[in-house]
């Protein structure tokens, strides 16, 4: 049945499901993005987030192949669990930033919008005697994320367990072929819901019945920024290291054996620091700095640039806006003051690792 047959409440209506024969934009917001960043805090927000790429891997050789060219421990990973990891090239620099589960007879990587052409390409040219298939699934599934204190609660109305951070149900009683992952990418509870694009309108509006606010990407960026989450060709490209991205902890494993740009890997963290790393920018102001801004220490003869700003958005928190940018070390500890300039404007912002 296609998705415009379903019948949606007056919230859900605006939702911009995408087809898998044309593309939609994310909607900005449903009318009021205060109320859905508040929802984010106290209840629980679902984002439409169907323009994220989806990978499945397949073959006797899976979990080695797949192991040997990304920075996580891959072949450690139980039925129905996941991680966090970089896929990186000779030289340590990313090529990919992914969720890899594994669901028993495949593993499923879920990626940023518009990679998983690049990621299957450089993977593909490793595959030669390995039992080992990648196939783009991203034109028959979606995804949905809710996020919030409320979270679970709402999806233990409708069938899923409670899941520990990096574990998934696969809902094997649904038609929509649903698996349900957290992921905490806001700090709180997160779950990343991937099903066919055919049954999204539905099980977004089971959610939206369960208590869910609908909210749009404006809200989203505000979230993920504040909580140093980047997204892979916004705010990291292949001119960044692994360790500059900030999620060392959640993404390079020291105890796995050798890989695709392991060595320059562990030669930094030997040094035990890089020379950029992602960081949070609080601006006081409500100048919404564009992507490419300078963000700048001294003044006068002694003014520096010390990095960019890659995202920003406006927010309903501590601060009225919120940016991300790489920033170089010895300015990018807490509380370090900046000047973002661009094209005559100028704000001042402060550094944090993130903002709670």
């Amino acid at each position: 049945m296609p998705l415009r047959q379903f019948q949606l409440s007056q919230e859900a209506a605006g939702a911009h499901f995408p087809d898998p024969e044309q593309d939609y934009p994310q909607a900005a917001h449903y009318g009021n993005p205060e109320k859905e960043y508040q929802a984010a805090q106290q209840s629980a927000a679902l984002f439409d987030l169907s323009d994220r790429d989806q990978i499945e891997l397949t073959g006797a050789d899976r979990h080695k192949f797949l192991h040997n060219f990304c920075t996580n421990d891959i072949q450690g990973l139980a039925v129905d669990e996941g991680c966090e990891a970089f896929v990186t090239n000779v030289q340590s620099r990313i090529l990919g930033y992914i969720q890899v589960f594994n669901q028993g007879e495949s593993l499923w990587i879920d990626t940023a919008p518009g990679q998983s052409e690049a990621i299957t390409n450089h993977l593909d040219r490793y595959i030669i005697l390995e039992d080992a298939r990648l196939i783009i699934r991203t034109p028959e599934f979606g995804s949905l994320y809710l996020t919030g204190p409320q979270a679970g609660d709402m999806l233990d109305k409708l069938g899923v367990k409670p899941l520990e951070v990096n574990q998934q149900q696969q809902m094997t009683d649904s038609d929509s072929k649903l698996t349900v992952r957290r992921v905490d990418w806001f700090g709180q509870p997160g779950y990343l819901c991937s099903l066919q694009y055919v049954k999204i309108a539905e099980f977004w509006q089971a959610l939206i019945d369960q208590g869910a606010v609908p909210s749009g990407q404006e809200v989203f960026d505000a979230l993920r920024i504040e909580s140093r989450y980047p997204i892979y060709g916004v705010d990291l490209s292949d001119s960044n290291l692994a360790q500059e991205a900030s999620r060392t902890s959640q993404a390079i494993s020291f105890k796995k054996g050798c890989y695709l740009g392991q060595e320059p890997i562990a030669r930094i963290d030997s040094l035990g620091h890089v020379n950029q790393e992602v960081r949070v920018i609080a601006l006081e102001q409500d100048w919404l700095p564009p992507q490419g801004a300078n963000v700048m220490v001294g003044s006068g003869d002694d003014t520096k640039e010390v990095g960019q700003i890659t995202s920003a958005a406006r927010s309903f928190g501590k601060y009225p806006v919120v940016a991300m940018g790489v920033i170089r070390r010895g300015v990018n500890e807490p509380e370090s003051v900046v000047d973002i300039v661009s094209n005559g404007e100028s704000g001042k912002g402060t550094v944090y690792l993130s903002i709670e």
